[in-house]
């Protein structure tokens, strides 16, 4: 971009954006009418949502009348910064993916797992009376699964707010639902089996 004039640069730049045909005809047209550079790049600033490329596009507008070299070389600078960070970003928002899958893979096995233990509460009851002598009541069967599925929405929220700093309601319900049906899919097979 250096060795090019800043109508060559500008045109290239605006001729390689994707998706806004719209625009591009517009500002392509300004810059062959001989558009003032300043009034040019306000109008990028207005159109860009992005807050801070909005404030470069007009320190670019600034720079421009002082210098056309030192601009070139600051905007070269600038389209480097943004590149990076944007891989950046991107690369940050792989990494949260990432973490959501591992927190939904971790609390459907949690979930899961006490489920099952939930299900097969009764059996662990039988033994507790035939090798103990201890009785355990309906009552307490009840509670022992309902703590169980405490238990493991705990797990997931805190798994959640520890890893992503905010709450998922997706994965409190898929949890719920793999408790529930591991629960009842293993005291129905217990029930089958005695």
């Amino acid at each position: 971009m250096l060795d090019k004039s800043i109508e060559r640069s500008l045109f290239d730049a605006i001729s390689n954006l994707q998706n806004y045909d719209k625009e591009k005809e517009l500002w392509i047209k300004e810059l062959n009418l001989g558009s003032n550079y300043r009034e040019l790049f306000r109008k990028f600033s207005d159109f860009t949502e992005d807050s801070s490329l909005s404030r470069i596009w007009l320190l670019l507008a600034k720079m421009v009348y002082l210098s056309s070299q030192e601009s070139g070389e600051k905007f070269i600078e600038i389209a480097d910064n943004l590149e990076k960070n944007h891989k950046m970003t991107e690369r940050r928002l792989s990494i949260m993916k990432a973490q959501n899958y591992k927190i939904l893979f971790l609390g459907s096995v949690t979930s899961l797992f006490l489920g099952v233990i939930a299900g097969l509460a009764p059996l662990f009851a039988v033994f507790a009376s035939v090798f103990r002598e201890i009785t355990i009541s309906n009552l307490e069967l009840t509670l022992i699964t309902v703590s169980l599925y405490v238990i493991s929405e705990f797990s997931i929220y805190f798994l959640s707010d520890i890893s992503l700093k905010k709450f998922n309601i997706k994965s409190l319900f898929l949890s719920s639902f793999i408790y529930f049906a591991s629960y009842l899919i293993a005291k129905y097979i217990l029930l089958a089996i005695m």
